[in-house]
């Protein structure tokens, strides 16, 4: 048996945390075959809203601006989005998905969902406790 399967002992945060890392760790290595991580996917679904700065996207997707902008790179060489020079403020890039991002946005999803255990998206409660647990640490301007 392994450690996190005995409930006792551990804060349900750590547990939180363990699961997402290996969650991600698992999407990640199914991912590496159309040459994206699990951030780049979370960066591409941020963008399905319509293009948005930086910034916006950074706040959307909760990760840090800096973090976010060597994923972009990344997605702008391989021809998944697209950022150009904002016409209100030329300090800021507009970021948008491009066709090729959108079709390896679906891809990737598909890959995600083959990764995981068949019976995850049924998990409703937990995908509620998952959300309100977001939803408790949003802080206005605080990413």
């Amino acid at each position: 048996m392994m450690a996190w399967q005995e409930s006792e002992g551990w804060r349900t945060d750590q547990l939180l945390s363990m699961a997402a890392r290996v969650v991600e760790r698992r999407k990640d290595q199914a991912l590496a075959a159309l040459g994206l991580t699990h951030a780049a996917v979370i960066a591409l679904q941020g963008l399905l809203a319509g293009p948005m700065n930086q910034e916006q996207l950074a706040r959307r997707i909760a990760v840090q601006s800096q973090s976010l902008g060597r994923v972009l790179g990344r997605l702008e060489e391989s021809g998944l989005v697209t950022r150009t020079k904002d016409q209100h403020d030329r300090r800021q890039f507009t970021v948008a998905l491009t066709p090729s991002g959108s079709s390896a946005l679906a891809t990737a999803h598909q890959i995600e969902r083959d990764a995981l255990p068949e019976d995850l998206e049924g998990w409703t409660t937990l995908q509620r406790d998952l959300v309100r647990i977001l939803t408790a640490f949003e802080v206005p301007g605080r990413f």
